[in-house]
């Protein structure tokens, strides 16, 4: 059962987390709302993905934000403390600042544990979600955009399709007539029934289904006819690449740590830099917050930032470095953790963490 000082450092600690995530998360999730409301307004996206794309972005910004709103959090609450004198009596009574990260781990050690969850688990899971509704409205779209009743010329002339009509489920197209132009040779088809799919490679094709195809050069006599279940052919309308349709954040984190590649494991350490941050960040709060008298709460926020957006430069890079090769996964996963716990260990020496515990220490022996 946490005492009473610690109670009351966990109540301001947690308020001080819990509003400025809140506050930029609301930010954030209010400016890409406006966005995605305006692409639906504009026909660009079905309006019946919005709340799943709004649910993907959330979570998205809850993982990004959660260790700065946190860190920052802190630094606010910290801060208030200095400049009402309370952090200093508690120091001038004897305590030392390590005896102060007690309740800063209560809450910091939760929170890293949902940011790792999010990160880990949820996100991949989310990611996946989110490529599959967008993949099905890039597919509506294309139905969409095939005349029905009309000639559709696609890839540059060499196809020609005509679909007599769409079928009642909205997917499939009846009575295709497809002409195609290759080189020295020309063919036609016709097929009672048509989809559009999109393979592994990320092409998309019209897959014609129980027809004929007449094979053969124009004035020749020498025409093939060939009877088909089924005969793909690339429009050409769309193509999306394997790495966008197969995204490694889109990847469980257990799939990634198995393959054992350079773009995997780096895609796993920026997974997991999420959760070590947040609680690095959140053992430096205290000494960093530390402000003269007539210093003000927000008096060591520039500096708060300034060390975050380093380190979280520093992960960025050697993340990169990782993928590329150029540097061995261990070393670049543990590199911008090392430093900034370097960081921490000299700010709170400066504080006297450490004389104050040698102290008692050897005027007990």
């Amino acid at each position: 059962m946490p005492g009473r000082l610690d109670r009351y450092l966990i109540r301001e600690a947690l308020f001080g987390m819990l509003a400025v995530s809140a506050v930029l998360w609301l930010a954030m999730m209010a400016n890409v709302g406006v966005q995605l409301f305006s692409t639906v307004m504009h026909g660009a996206l079905p309006v019946h993905i919005l709340p799943g794309l709004l649910w993907a972005n959330g979570v998205k910004f809850l993982l990004f934000i959660l260790p700065v709103g946190g860190f920052l959090g802190l630094l606010l609450a910290f801060g208030r403390l200095y400049r009402d004198q309370e952090i200093p009596v508690l120091l001038a009574c004897g305590a030392s600042p390590l005896r102060l990260i007690r309740p800063i781990l209560a809450v910091a050690l939760p929170w890293a544990r949902i940011i790792a969850w999010l990160a880990l688990v949820q996100w991949p899971a989310t990611q996946s979600a989110r490529d599959a509704m967008l993949q099905q409205a890039r597919t509506a779209a294309l139905y969409d955009r095939l005349p029905i009743g009309r000639f559709l010329v696609a890839d540059q002339g060499r196809v020609t399709v005509y679909a007599e009509r769409l079928a009642e489920d909205g997917r499939t197209l009846e009575e295709v007539f497809v002409y195609t132009r290759l080189s020295g040779s020309e063919g036609v088809e016709r097929a009672h029934r048509a989809r559009l799919i999109e393979d592994a490679d990320g092409v998309r094709q019209l897959v014609l289904e129980d027809g004929r195809r007449y094979d053969g050069i124009l004035g020749q006599g020498d025409w093939r006819v060939l009877t088909f279940a089924e005969h793909r052919i690339d429009l050409g309308l769309e193509r999306t690449s394997a790495v966008e349709q197969h995204k490694r954040s889109a990847q469980g984190s257990l799939d990634l740590w198995q393959t054992g590649q350079a773009p995997d494991r780096a895609e796993l350490i920026k997974r997991a830099a999420q959760p070590i941050s947040a609680l690095l960040l959140a053992l430096l709060a205290l000494p960093l917050a530390r402000a003269a008298p007539r210093q003000g709460r927000f008096a060591r926020l520039g500096a708060g930032i300034l060390i975050y957006v380093t380190y979280y430069n520093l992960i960025t890079l050697t993340t990169k470095l990782v993928e590329t090769g150029r540097l061995e996964a261990m070393f670049g996963f543990m590199l911008p953790h090392v430093a900034l716990l370097a960081l921490i260990g000299v700010l709170y020496w400066r504080h006297g963490a450490f004389v104050r515990t040698l102290g008692r220490v050897g005027h007990a022996a």
